[in-house]
């Protein structure tokens, strides 16, 4: 008797014939070309096939540069919060249920649910213990060493709420890096220790998980996890496929810097005179003396942004308040006209 083909086999078989990899088209005799069994270089197509589905890079095309921009950026903030040197690296991708992406946990550690408004389910960072005690050292004042020895308990509610700034700065890094796909607004709803109390989706439902390890100081200091489920980013897979390399991604950086430098803060002045006096007449000076600034009333100001003169214009008052009119861009030519060329 022959053996039957398992389920798996099945669903490779099912697969292969829908991408074309094999022919269901009559020979001579009226007999299909479809094989009984796998072949050999057919079964390790199949076999590279369910590799890639199985680390998340089949399911949704390009999702790894998304994370690994989420990683960058959640270790630039941890640096900048916690004055530490914090590196954030992508370590696995993978593809499972939802079940048993939370039985991978051990329920050891802290999980952060998310909201991902406008989109659906939500998603889960997981803290492991090792993470979540290291974390909780440096912000009590602690240094890191090698030697630190992580707890072999749960971490308490004063614990866990004191791990919240941290979780809830997780949520604008993940909206920058979601932003060349999609507007998304991420916000925690809440920490959870006892991971039964978790659920965002059905158990079946099928999640992609992504592993960080997270080192400071180039020590190592715990693992992170992501979980978001499959359905909240396959309507964007087309969005992800034009994502086709990473200099085309590290090419949107310069739209970044760019609208971040448009919301710098800068100094800007009002200048009606400008004079020079050595260090001896400075500390000469007395109360009620009289400092002749050489400025005639009637001649427009300098504006200074950032100690570059940028624009003339003319003094007054508005609402009760100093003001000044914006009359000209400031050169050579303008500057020497409107003050007499003096």
């Amino acid at each position: 008797m022959e053996p039957i083909l398992s389920k798996d086999e099945i669903a490779d078989l099912l697969t292969a014939i829908k991408s074309g990899e094999i022919s269901t088209d009559t020979v001579e005799g009226g007999t299909s070309q479809a094989p009984r069994f796998l072949q050999a270089k057919e079964l390790d197509l199949f076999q590279t096939y369910q590799r890639a589905a199985a680390s998340g890079e089949a399911r949704i095309p390009n999702f790894d540069i998304i994370i690994d921009m989420f990683a960058r950026n959640f270790g630039t903030s941890l640096t900048n919060t916690l004055q530490r040197s914090f590196t954030v690296e992508r370590a696995e991708l993978n593809s499972t249920t939802f079940q048993q992406s939370l039985l991978d946990l051990n329920n050891q550690g802290a999980v952060g649910i998310f909201s991902t408004d406008p989109l659906k389910y939500g998603c889960l960072f997981h803290f492991d213990t090792f993470m979540a005690f290291t974390l909780l050292e440096i912000m009590l004042g602690s240094s890191v060493s090698s030697e630190s020895v992580t707890l072999n308990r749960n971490l308490t509610t004063i614990e866990i709420s004191i791990l919240k700034n941290t979780m809830m700065s997780i949520a604008q890094d993940l909206r920058k890096a979601f932003n060349p796909i999609t507007q998304m607004n991420p916000s925690l709803t809440k920490i959870e220790n006892n991971f039964r109390l978790v659920n965002i989706v059905d158990a079946e439902a099928e999640v992609l998980v992504a592993s960080f390890q997270v080192s400071v100081g180039g020590e190592q200091a715990g693992e992170m996890r992501f979980i978001i489920p499959y359905l909240t980013v396959e309507p964007f897979r087309e969005a992800f496929k034009e994502m086709v390399t990473i200099t085309q991604a590290a090419y949107s950086w310069s739209k970044v810097f760019i609208r971040e430098a448009m919301e710098m803060e800068a100094t800007v002045i009002a200048r009606s005179g400008l004079i020079e006096m050595t260090i001896r007449e400075i500390l000469q000076l007395q109360a009620g003396d009289i400092l002749d600034l050489g400025y005639d009333p009637d001649r427009p100001v300098d504006i200074i942004v950032e100690d570059q003169p940028k624009f003339l214009a003319i003094p007054g008052e508005r609402d009760g308040k100093k003001a000044f009119h914006i009359t000209n861009q400031y050169n050579s030519s303008t500057y020497g006209e409107s003050h007499g060329n003096t």
